[in-house]
């Protein structure tokens, strides 16, 4: 399933439902906090002329960016694959841009010798374990050397975790793909990126009806998904637990800042 197909599959809770599914967690200024943080800390010491947030959605994460400072002549672009997403997004000084984190191009945010700053948030995990690195190389493909990648990923300190999580998503019938740090470490490292700094973020509480709803699951396959995740990895509090005929299951983030070799 390719990222836009995955996308497709979740236009149902796109737009005005996206600030609320999940208790909240994509239009929380607080959750959202840490990653604005390490994103600013990297405006201030590399002065993009440019910022574009890949797979931005509404463009919450660039609001945020805006609330926090007024960042004059710098242009702001919120580049999502989804029309849905895009057309939620109000502030005017925000370029809502439709298009693929694996295919945009340099040209189409900056020009000339502006500097350009990448980030992302929940977003590499949609091109599955075989698409992860070729994306990882066309982003860096896009900035020159020095430049910035900040994103926050899913991803989880132990392996056991991440395969319960992908153990889910695969009886969900998504391609999505989880790693652990470690090994986003090395793939970032392998596609040409510094790791600079590696930090925890919220983790995202998934509930069965939450999933549900994003999925269009029907009770027998959110009983099935939970019957195999327990027989295989049981109990693992803050990763997966059972409830009632449902379950609960929590993706881990980490923000990675990267710079480009």
């Amino acid at each position: 399933m390719r990222e836009e197909e995955s996308v497709c599959r979740e236009q149902g809770i796109h737009g005005e439902r996206w600030r609320t599914i999940h208790d909240g967690y994509f239009a929380d200024p607080v959750v959202a906090g840490p990653f604005v943080e390490a994103i600013a800390r990297v405006v201030d010491i590399s002065h993009p002329a440019a910022i574009a947030d890949l797979g931005g959605g509404t463009g919450f994460v660039l609001g945020e960016i805006l609330r926090r400072a007024d960042l004059p002549g710098m242009r702001l672009v919120d580049l999502d694959v989804s029309p849905r997403q895009l057309s939620t997004g109000h502030d005017g000084r925000i370029e809502m841009v439709q298009g693929s984190a694996s295919q945009f191009e340099r040209r189409q945010i900056v020009s000339g010798e502006g500097r350009l700053q990448l980030i992302a948030r929940s977003l590499l995990h949609y091109f599955g374990r075989q698409g992860i690195r070729e994306v990882l190389r066309h982003i860096r493909l896009q900035l020159r050397s020095g430049e910035f990648f900040v994103h926050q990923s899913a991803c989880f300190l132990h392996s056991v975790d991440a395969e319960c999580l992908n153990l889910i998503y695969e009886l969900i019938g998504t391609d999505k793909w989880y790693f652990t740090v470690g090994e986003m470490e090395e793939m970032l490292k392998d596609e040409g990126w510094k790791v600079c700094s590696v930090c925890p973020a919220p983790a995202l509480h998934l509930s069965s009806p939450d999933l549900s709803e994003r999925y269009a699951l029907a009770p027998d396959q959110v009983e099935m998904i939970r019957a195999r995740a327990n027989g295989e990895y049981g109990q693992r509090p803050e990763v997966f637990t059972t409830s009632g005929r449902g379950f609960d299951a929590w993706l881990h983030y980490y923000i990675f800042v990267c710079r480009a070799l």
